[in-house]
């Protein structure tokens, strides 16, 4: 029984987990962030609504 030779390559993919909900990540430009597109979303929205917020003499003193 002989091995058969075939010319191609094995596929090399960078993946990574996300950041925020650690599922992984296998698009480029999700890879190259490092968070997917529905946490980034979900982030900028969560620091949007952090910036909207006043600050309290508690946020001050830490």
């Amino acid at each position: 029984m002989a091995a058969t030779q075939t010319d191609e390559q094995p596929t090399v993919k960078l993946v990574v987990h996300c950041r925020r909900c650690h599922g992984w990540l296998l698009a480029a430009a999700s890879v190259s962030a490092g968070i997917g597109p529905r946490c980034a979303i979900q982030e900028r929205a969560e620091q949007r609504a952090a910036a909207a917020r006043p600050l309290t003499l508690f946020d001050i003193a830490a």
